[in-house]
């Protein structure tokens, strides 16, 4: 199998920027008053129970997907700094 060639910009807009995932966090309690407005959240995630999702790399500038977090995991094996 030929070694595919290292992710480094969104194949989309060209952007280095970076990647983004889309998580779901579970018990996070987030406060808003009853006109809809959101109030002091600053310690949401603080009692967080559990993570899931979060599979597939998105582009942070035009937010199209890029690939599967499992290529990027694999790309980042064996560096120092991933």
């Amino acid at each position: 199998m030929a070694k595919r060639k290292p992710i480094t910009c969104c194949p989309h807009c060209g952007s280095k920027e970076g990647i983004f995932t889309k998580t779901t966090y579970h018990r996070v309690p987030w406060r808003c008053g009853f006109n809809k407005e959101e109030q002091d959240n600053g310690e949401m995630y603080d009692n967080t129970e559990m993570i899931t999702g979060g599979e597939i790399a998105y582009c942070q500038v035009c937010g199209k997907a890029i690939c599967r977090m499992s290529t990027l995991r694999k790309q980042w094996e064996g560096t120092n700094d991933g």
